[in-house]
């Protein structure tokens, strides 16, 4: 029995990476006039810090792309739910001034978020677990390693971004995969299996986030997919669906176990997969409720300064339609506790040496 009727979605969310990975009008070519637009920003952004106040929209204008910048929201609202920006030159750049133009970008997708309880809106991305060794402590983008498709916590955060800083020592690849693809495949091939993703899976959070949040860290029964205003959402959040089972807060039966591996095995495949390397000055745009994402593995450098750094946005787009309640695992109360408590206690640090 599932909670809704199966629903099958179609148009341009529903794609292939081999397919994908034959095209280029994914890729988004900053021109001569956009860079010049920008540098005059960041000249304007002289002395300020990428890690403190937000980035207003009035304040990195992108006027020499503006048509560009329409079709690319909605592109990623209801196309195929990404973007990949390259034309940035890494060297020409701090990161300081890199952290500016990525958040005047993400300004004119919608508006920022707190991504932990440290205040941080530029999130960084970068293995610590030799220095942040509990793992129940620090979170999947923390740690080195392949990451299988996910989604990130849904509710508040419509768009995840990514800005390439530096690049592992070899691999690291960036992975995406269309939801709306891997849906369709599981209900061709395994309808049965697919239900299950329909009725939910319980999670759990990080302890440290539900401290900070003041919530337990059980978030119970969140469906994986649930279509409602006209959208098919997806909410994957593989390892708090392990760590729920790791906890004892929960048991997987042998179905769900078999979907599990159906849905991890088709969205981790080379054709449903588009593999890309970010490189430093790439920035990535997707939609957090319609495209997977993850990370291949690679192999960094033991100095944390010279290890494998992202930057990364999450954004909230308030033109789109709310985030079904049954699949808002993360929703403006938490963050706004979030900020309350980084008043107290924000380091001059970045979160990620904190």
């Amino acid at each position: 029995m599932t909670f809704q009727p199966l629903y099958r979605p179609s148009g341009r969310s529903v794609w292939l990476g081999k397919d994908i990975v034959q095209t280029d009008d994914w890729i988004v070519r900053l021109s001569p006039a956009t860079i010049e637009e920008i540098d005059a920003s960041v000249s304007r952004f002289r002395g300020r810090n990428a890690y403190d106040t937000p980035v207003a929209r009035d304040e990195f204008p992108l006027t020499t792309m503006a048509e560009d910048l329409a079709r690319m929201q909605q592109e990623i609202a209801t196309g195929r739910g990404f973007f990949v920006f390259r034309g940035l030159d890494k060297d020409r750049y701090s990161d300081n001034e890199l952290g500016l133009i990525f958040r005047g970008f993400g300004a004119h997708f919608g508006h920022e978020l707190t991504q932990s309880a440290f205040g941080d809106r530029l999130g960084d991305i970068r293995d610590i677990s030799d220095i942040l060794v509990d793992r129940s402590k620090r979170r999947g983008y923390q740690s080195g390693g392949f990451q299988t498709a996910h989604t990130d916590p849904s509710g508040e955060v419509s768009i995840v971004a990514m800005l390439s800083l530096k690049m592992a020592r070899s691999g690291g690849e960036s992975l995406i995969a269309s939801a709306h693809s891997v849906h369709n495949m599981l209900l061709d091939w395994c309808p049965d299996l697919l239900e299950e993703f329909y009725k939910g899976f319980v999670l759990r959070r990080p302890e440290a986030d539900a401290e900070r949040m003041g919530r337990p860290p059980l978030i119970g029964n969140v469906p994986s997919f649930c279509y409602e205003n006209g959208w098919l959402n997806c909410d994957f959040q593989h390892g708090y669906m392990r760590r729920a089972v790791e906890h004892g807060d929960t048991t997987i039966s042998p179905k769900q176990e078999a979907a599990l591996g159906a849905f991890v095995a088709i969205s981790n495949h080379p054709d449903v997969m588009l593999k890309m390397m970010l490189k430093p000055g790439d920035f990535q745009f997707i939609n957090n409720r319609t495209i997977l994402h993850g990370r291949a593995a690679f192999e960094d450098r033991e100095a944390k300064d010279e290890r494998r750094h992202l930057y990364r946005l999450w954004i909230n787009v308030p033109e789109w339609p709310r985030m079904p309640t049954s699949q808002s695992t993360l929703v403006a109360a938490d963050m706004a506790r979030w900020d309350a408590l980084a008043v107290q206690h924000r380091a001059a640090t970045p979160a990620w040496a904190s």
